[in-house]
């Protein structure tokens, strides 16, 4: 199906751009999806080791190895629940905002540069189809 493959294709080209981007600060794109991740989980910027494992599509191992890293990096500390003595937090640094906002800002600025290279409003217009595609082919037959 051509809408399959163009999508395909447009995530690939998406992805290259974030990856040549986290490549150039030293990261994995594990480690940059777990920074994503803990940044957007809003308030203290900290989440559970198994919600990132899910939201990040990690295993518990792999998530285990880039918290590892990341808090070697100074990037995230990993903290006691005091509620839940059995599991820990997993919060982002100060210095892992920087570097994650140093990535989002960088993928954002290409992504807009290369994007303007369309017609006025085509950006517009066709995240508008791709948002009615997506939900036509989510929905339950």
């Amino acid at each position: 199906m051509e809408l399959a493959q163009l999508a395909a294709r447009l995530c690939a080209a998406l992805d290259a751009t974030t990856n040549s981007r986290v490549a150039q600060h030293g990261l994995t794109r594990a480690d940059y999806d777990v920074l994503a991740a803990l940044r957007g989980a809003g308030g203290e910027l900290r989440l559970k080791p198994t919600e990132l494992a899910a939201r990040c599509r990690l295993s518990s191992g792999g998530t285990s190895n880039v918290l590892r890293r990341m808090s070697e990096s100074g990037y995230v500390v990993r903290e006691a629940d005091l509620a839940d003595g059995r599991s820990a937090w997993a919060q982002l640094t100060e210095e892992g905002l920087l570097i994650t906002s140093r990535i989002q800002d960088g993928v954002a600025a290409v992504q807009e540069r290369r994007l303007a290279l369309l017609p006025p409003g085509a950006v517009d217009a066709l995240s508008a189809l791709l948002a009615q595609a997506a939900e036509v082919l989510e929905a339950p037959e």
